[in-house]
């Protein structure tokens, strides 16, 4: 093989080899890869044709081109009878310097096009998944620095190709979490239509309260399904606003005043329920069983300790029951064991004082299946 005259190649190689793979680093599919090769290779090294080539099983795909002729885009050979297969087979690059001097090569295919010289480099030598060709149109023997830098975007691009393939991946995987959350919520709303049911029917009026908590468990579901993947918390005012709003239309009043706090969604749950509790029991034994009875909720944020006050007024005397019943007993567990936090209640003549208090820093994972406890 003798060498033929040497074509210059680009003033900056180096930057344009480092802005071709920031360019690949960026790409979000096969056909980025292929374009950014296509179009920067030729400047890199001075050639007269570059061709992309992608490997389909036994055969090679000229898929892309960039040339100063017709070289063989959209044909597909062989990979035992063109080069780019041998160099994929071979793993390595492959110089040939002279056409008309190397007999392996299918001159016949050659014969139609300019070149007589060529450098061909596997993409992912361990596994070659395709190729780049570079052409010129008169003998050439290319520098090794020349070589250096078709394998080094031929390496960029193998990875690109590896990130994209990442990346639909993941879509993919994401696509089928939507579709599974969805099903989930779907699934998860019929089964609370269903237990809401079943309790009515087996028990009748005796199940009122496990109804109620059932609905305080789904209103508190649905709201954190709408919202918990468009804000990175729960909205406390909105929250709380939900679990007494079913109680606003009895007698009494019901007052929500306090500052904007997001509450991330492992706490929303249990607080909207003890909420609930707060209220049902308002209703059955408290402030809200008497038509001037009235309810106050608050509360107050130091940054790390959320503190919210749950305050009747003018209800009935406090019994005993409501002072040591059921509802009590599922108020301590949720905050408590739930919200990790502190109860405190206070039996006044006026009114239950309830003071809930947790830190809003850190979050701890609930301990214990919230739906077990409620019904």
């Amino acid at each position: 093989m003798t060498a033929g005259n040497k074509f210059p190649t680009k003033a900056t190689p180096l930057a344009a080899l480092t802005h071709a793979i920031a360019q690949l680093a960026g790409a979000r599919d096969a056909s980025d890869v292929v374009e950014i090769i296509r179009s920067t290779a030729r400047g890199m090294i001075g050639c007269q044709g570059i061709a992309v080539i992608r490997r389909e099983g036994d055969l090679c795909h000229y898929i892309e081109e960039d040339a100063i002729g017709a070289l063989w885009k959209g044909e597909k050979f062989p990979a035992t009878a063109c080069v780019s297969g041998w160099a994929m087979m071979d793993r390595k690059t492959i110089v040939i310097p002279d056409i008309d001097r190397e007999p392996r090569v299918p001159h016949e295919l050659y014969q139609r096009t300019f070149v007589k010289a060529i450098v061909m480099t596997p993409i992912r030598p361990q596994d070659p998944i395709g190729a780049i060709g570079a052409y010129w149109s008169t003998p050439y023997e290319p520098s090794q620095a020349e070589i250096e830098i078709l394998a080094a975007l031929a390496s960029a691009a193998a990875t690109a190709i590896e990130n994209v393939r990442l990346i639909v991946a993941l879509s993919g995987a994401l696509e089928d979490a939507e579709l599974a959350r969805d099903e989930l919520r779907h699934r998860v709303k019929n089964a609370y239509l269903g237990a809401q049911s079943l309790v009515r029917m087996s028990l009748g009026k005796a199940g009122d309260d496990a109804v109620n908590r059932i609905q305080a468990l789904s209103r508190a579901q649905s709201y954190l399904d709408e919202h918990i993947s468009k804000t990175s918390g729960i909205d406390l005012a909105d929250l709380i606003d939900l679990e007494v709003e079913p109680y606003r239309t009895v007698h009494g009043r019901i007052g929500v005043d306090g500052p904007r706090v997001q509450i991330d969604s492992s706490r929303a749950i249990p607080l909207g329920l003890a909420i609930n509790e707060l209220a049902t029991n308002a209703l059955k034994h408290g402030a809200l069983s008497m038509e001037e009875g009235r309810v106050a909720v608050s509360w107050s944020n130091d940054g790390n300790l959320l503190t919210v006050l749950w305050e009747e007024h003018d209800g009935p005397p406090i019994s005993t029951l409501r002072r040591h019943g059921e509802g009590t007993e599922l108020l301590v567990r949720l905050v408590e064991r739930q919200l990790n936090g502190a109860l405190q209640q206070v039996f006044e003549p006026t009114g239950v004082r309830c003071s809930i208090a947790f830190s809003v820093v850190d979050p701890t994972e609930a301990r214990d299946d919230i739906s077990a406890e409620m019904i």
